[in-house]
């Protein structure tokens, strides 16, 4: 009867561990293709000169997260430089032709 009990409490262990180990390995592979992403778009965002300066430490803060295992934390920081580059890049457009306002003289 022990034996059982023992064998029985061993196997809802595993199975309940076998589960973790699934999602964090799916999530592991999410912030991955994340900060995968993100890195592309930094060096896009360079490429055409439109690169905010705090873009760069915002991933490797992403990068960091994702070393010590707070894959959810590394996914929201790779979204926000996605994020980043993006807007840089419309805001780029935007300004380039841009002329400087000069007010009339009264």
């Amino acid at each position: 009867m022990k034996k059982t009990a023992f064998a029985t409490a061993c196997a809802l262990v595993l199975a309940g561990c076998a589960h973790v180990t699934t999602h964090h390995a799916s999530l592991s592979a999410m912030a991955s293709a994340r900060l995968n992403q993100a890195a592309i778009a930094v060096k896009d965002a360079r490429v055409h000169g439109a690169l905010w300066l705090a873009t760069p430490h915002l991933l490797a803060v992403a990068r960091t997260a994702d070393t010590q295992g707070h894959y959810g934390a590394a996914i929201k920081a790779a979204n926000t430089v996605i994020l980043q580059c993006q807007t840089a890049e419309r805001q780029a457009v935007a300004n380039a032709h841009a002329k400087p306002y000069y007010p009339p003289l009264a």
